[in-house]
């Protein structure tokens, strides 16, 4: 049966403990969601924008000068730093909390 309130009972944030209503035990308030989603985006930017200076540099080292060779290399630097920059946000989120 849904709470008549719509928002559910209140439990302490995890982190902060201010009551919030509407959020499962252990869970985050917003203000402490939203922190734990820059610092886990921080770390995932910086994360992703080393690893894929040193591919980029790989790359442009070792592969032949032709325009396709090029071309298919720079799209597999740019979704490597897509695809890390997701695992890696994924993996902070988890680990900060």
């Amino acid at each position: 049966m849904p709470w008549s309130s719509g928002s559910g009972p209140s439990h302490p944030c995890a982190k902060c403990g201010e009551y919030t209503a509407g959020i499962a035990i252990g869970g985050l308030c917003a203000n402490c969601t939203r922190v734990l989603e820059r610092r886990a985006s921080r770390i995932a930017r910086l994360v992703a924008i080393g690893t894929t200076a040193v591919l980029a540099v790989y790359v442009a080292w070792t592969l032949p000068v032709e325009r396709t060779a090029r071309l298919v290399g720079a799209a597999s630097v740019l979704l490597w730093y897509v695809f890390t920059f997701l695992i890696v946000k994924r993996v902070a989120r988890e680990w900060l909390k």
